[in-house]
């Protein structure tokens, strides 16, 4: 074998040129490892695919719609029914999947088409659930309902002055003619009415000693009060003050207006109560009377009425010069034989202006000022009985 130019270095010991042409065995050598690989990858990836695809043979996903409307069920195997039917949008937020199958790739997941399935062997769920969830609360009053009555659960006497035994209380009498222009026991008794109303319209259960002209809330005996005189001036009023007792009134209104035989003194608005040491409530008659002196100055003055005088006073009186003082009757402790029972709540006796003023008589003859007089002593009752005491 002839020697390369270069000595000690067969021919044999060069590479191949690296143009030169490949061999049959190598190229075989390259392609069938590259073939095989490609092969795995694929059977891996049909492998993760089939776990994600739709059974075989379904029409179409599950709860997906056809163009006709239809929903297109799943099919669900018979075996997998029970835990299929919980798997609707209620049940999947208190319900635990089952165990994941030892074969199924983690970033799958079924449960998604899951939920929008249903199994023809389960109840529907209807709309109708949602608003049956919701009705309890309803039974519940709502701070609106509260607000729009609240005085509910309370008990509140009114008291309309004069009236049964055609007592009229103050009048006032044209001079030329001798027609009656206003009579109290009429007034009273309007207004009375009028703020009846308006407090069972706030939910206040109301007392009234006498709903109409001539006669009490309760029959009249002969001699209410057992002192032996029949159809007393005394049995009058012990009668209102066994109606507001027995009615359980927490506080009550004596809703009179006032009259003066001092020309002088023939304006504005008063109020008496019991305010010595020998009364029950001195103190809550006093925040009362307060409560609706300001009421009644505030709702006058809305009407187009200012009043210019105002007054809350002891109710101790004298008929006369020579006279003692003493309480009046209404608001007065028990001392019988005459006054058997004194009342059991606070209260107040209330004058709204003057019917012997013919000024104010025309005021107290007006609807306005009559209805601004009935809700000055509906607020004033309210916030005595809702508001906190100073």
């Amino acid at each position: 074998m002839a020697k390369n130019s270069s000595p000690g270095r067969e021919a044999t010991d060069q590479p191949p040129p690296i143009n030169a042409p490949f061999t049959r065995g190598q190229v075989l050598s390259l392609v069938i490892p590259g073939v095989l690989l490609l092969a795995l990858i694929g059977v891996l990836l049909w492998g993760a695919l089939s776990t994600v695809r739709a059974p075989a043979g379904a029409a179409a996903p599950p709860g997906t719609t056809t163009p006709g409307g239809a929903a297109t069920p799943a099919t669900v195997p018979a075996a997998a029914a029970p835990d299929a039917a919980t798997a609707t949008p209620q049940a999947t937020a208190t319900t635990v999947p089952p165990p994941a199958s030892p074969t199924s790739v983690p970033t799958a997941t079924p449960a998604a088409p899951a939920t929008a399935t249903s199994v023809p062997t389960a109840p529907p769920v209807t709309p109708t659930a949602e608003p049956a969830a919701t009705d309890a609360p309803a039974a519940t009053p709502s701070p609106a309902g509260d607000a729009a009555r609240p005085l509910q659960g309370r008990r509140i006497g009114l008291d309309p002055g004069h009236g049964p035994r055609n007592d009229l209380g103050a009048v006032l009498v044209d001079k030329a003619t001798g027609k009656l222009i206003l009579s109290e026991d009429e007034l009273n008794l309007d207004v009375a009415l009028r703020c009846r109303d308006i407090l069972q319209a706030r939910g206040a259960t109301v007392i009234m000693t006498r709903e109409t002209k001539d006669s009490f809330t309760a029959p009249w005996p002969a001699d209410v009060n057992g002192d032996g005189i029949k159809h007393g001036q005394a049995d009058d009023l012990q009668e209102r003050i066994d109606i507001l007792n027995e009615g359980h009134a927490e506080v009550f209104l004596s809703i009179h207006a006032n009259s003066s035989a001092n020309p002088a003194r023939r304006q504005g608005i008063q109020g008496l109560y019991c305010a010595t040491d020998d009364c029950p409530f001195p103190k809550e008659s006093k925040r009362l009377g307060l409560l609706v002196m300001d009421q009644l100055e505030a709702k006058l003055a809305e009407a187009g009425n200012p009043i210019t005088q105002r007054e809350l006073r002891s109710d101790l009186w004298s008929d006369g010069p020579n006279d003692p003082y003493k309480h009046l009757f209404l608001l007065a402790p028990a001392e019988p034989p005459s006054h058997p029972r004194g009342t059991h709540m606070p209260g107040l006796i209330v004058e709204s202006l003057y019917v012997t003023s013919p000024t104010e008589a025309a005021q107290l003859k007006q609807d306005r000022v009559r209805q601004a007089i009935a809700l000055a002593y509906a607020d004033a009752l309210q916030q005595y009985l809702t508001a906190p005491a100073p």
